[in-house]
């Protein structure tokens, strides 16, 4: 690096400058040696050290393994080099370090017109999951959180379409506004520096994709809404093998990819829909607006507070366990199987929620609440037994070891059954427009989630974090039961709630104890949980299908 600034300084002819990126631009020693270390400790080879590790950084994976290990077989070393691979997806962005002189000097030769390259093994994907992380927490500030009062607001009588849609369109406007004064703090992050751009236009076109695809849903729409939803999922792939493998650009093509497609979303749903006969500024409500924002700006600080909740556990694991890294790929891994059940709960959503914003009376409401969480309850509880059950044959997937993680998936499953119910009561405040409870709630289980971080790790390390993210969703949960109780009086029918959750719990032990034959005890619960709500589930399914077709006859 300082042969490079010399360079510089003293104004050399060169016009193209390649990198080696480590030791060179970055020092990511801590995050290649992990990767070694662990690869080599799980195949036996535990006498290399760590120097003699960073002696084989700039090297090929096969020739470095082959110095460390002695092994000179090819098909040996490939294998080597797989697990390494799997190793670095959670190891190296974090413990990767740009030198100080990096940015400057980098900054100097392109000022100075000269052309930069890097040779070297890095992988470029890792990047795009952080620019998905960074894009889901600054999503809701540049929208304001007004997709939620666009449906909210859209599907009330007596409010004009197109002041609804004008005034979805300006609060998007202003919150690209408010993020475009954060562009000097955003900037400085190294790893954001140079998508910093399209970053920009991916969240600005993904914020203009919801809010059509939201007005949609407010006009009942509901049919042009799932086709774009399919069709938005297959132009996302097909743009993903454009971008990434044929014209292999990363992390930029990844967030092309997804701009494209929420692109063509955003103009399908425009056209096909005719939403272009509701831009009329003359349309633009101020009242109306701030009506909206009063009900969506409270959501922007509750999506972060149920963000902290929901991955908050994973950072505390890195910190505060010895090799916490590796337990984070762990814990990751096991919420995959959990998500099944999330994703279940917003198809189930998606489905009843319109029909709550728009039907009858105060007790036709409470009515309609207290059957769809019957048979929600009944669908939840029996999903969430079915995926404790296939814990271990689902981790047996991975690597051996990660399989461990199956002691992690009953309380993470347990957690996410609570945090549908959550999200099926904050449907009530969505109903009553009451946005600020949602808030407050969350703000409280956030809170739990960290204290109870700090509290429980350090006593039972991973299972801690698990335990700490299940409390905070069931505090959320008896929190909200008790404050809907003065807008809608919802009938959580408590004994068959209790009874499920009991269960549930019960087959829980039976596994995580290893109790002789377990895996009898535990599908026998999964066919008790299976009669308990059969009826409840089929007869709530059939009256909300019966009441489709009236609907449409």
């Amino acid at each position: 690096m300082f042969f490079i600034y010399v360079c510089v300084k003293k104004q050399m002819n060169y016009t193209t400058y390649l990198f080696d990126f480590d030791y060179t631009l970055a020092d990511s020693s801590r995050g290649i040696v992990t990767c070694f270390r662990n690869v080599l400790n799980r195949h036996g080879y535990t006498r290399p050290t760590d120097n003699d590790i960073k002696r084989t950084i700039g090297k090929t994976l096969e020739e470095s393994f082959s110095i460390l290990s002695g092994v000179t077989d090819t098909r040996q070393l490939a294998e080597f080099k797989k697990e390494y691979i799997k190793e670095a997806d959670t190891h190296m962005t974090v413990n990767t370090v740009l030198f100080l002189e990096t940015k400057s000097v980098l900054a100097a030769l392109k000022d100075s017109g000269a052309r930069i390259g890097i040779i070297s093994t890095k992988f470029r994907y890792r990047i795009k999951e952080l620019l998905n992380q960074c894009a889901s927490l600054l999503i809701p500030l540049v929208s304001l959180g007004i997709a939620n009062a666009v449906i909210r607001f859209g599907l009330e009588k007596g409010i004009r379409k197109s002041a609804i849609y004008m005034n979805g369109l300006v609060s998007i406007g202003m919150g690209f506004v408010l993020l475009l004064l954060l562009y000097p703090l955003l900037s400085r992050i190294a790893l954001f520096r140079d998508y910093i751009a399209l970053l920009y236009v991916y969240l600005l076109v993904s914020c203009l994709r919801t809010l059509n695809c939201q007005f949609c849903r407010a006009r009942q729409l509901n049919r042009l809404y799932a086709i774009d939803g399919i069709l938005c999922t297959i132009t996302t792939c097909g743009f993903y093998v454009l971008f990434l493998r044929v014209l292999n650009m990363g992390p930029t093509g990844y967030l092309l990819a997804i701009i494209c497609a929420d692109g063509l979303s955003a103009l399908f749903l425009f056209a096909v829909t005719k939403t272009w006969r509701f831009l009329d500024f003359k349309r633009f409500d101020t009242k109306l607006l701030k009506k909206m924002l009063r009900y969506a700006l409270p959501l922007v600080p509750a999506s972060i507070f149920w963000w902290i909740t929901n991955a908050s556990d994973q950072f505390f694991v890195a910190a505060m366990l010895e090799d916490g890294t590796s337990w984070t790929a762990v814990l990751g891994a096991s919420y995959k199987l959990p998500t099944i059940l999330s994703i279940v709960s917003t198809i189930f959503t998606e489905a009843w929620q319109i029909s709550a914003f728009t039907d009858g009376t105060d007790s036709q409401r409470e009515q309609f609440f207290s059957r769809v969480f019957s048979a929600y309850q009944s669908l939840i509880f029996l999903a969430a037994a079915g995926i404790v059950l296939m814990a271990q044959p689902f981790m047996a997937i991975y690597r051996d070891d990660y399989f461990i993680g199956w002691k992690f998936i009953p309380l993470l499953t347990m957690a996410t059954a609570f945090a549908s119910f959550d999200n099926f009561l904050n449907s009530i405040y969505m109903v009553e427009k009451r946005s600020t409870l949602s808030f407050t709630t969350m703000a409280v289980g956030a809170g739990i989630n960290v204290a109870l971080n700090f509290t429980l790790i350090p006593v039972w390390g991973v299972n801690g974090a698990a335990l700490a993210t299940f409390v905070s969703y069931f505090v959320v949960f008896l929190l909200r039961a008790v404050n809907t109780r003065g807008l809608i009086r919802v009938d959580f029918a408590p004994e068959k709630l209790c009874c499920n959750f009991g269960l549930l719990v019960l087959e829980s032990a039976l596994m995580m104890w290893q109790v002789k034959l377990w895996p009898v005890w535990c599908s026998l619960v999964v066919v008790l949980i299976a009669a308990i709500n059969f009826r409840d589930l089929w007869s709530t399914v059939q009256q909300l299908l019966g009441r489709g077709k009236k609907k449409r006859a």
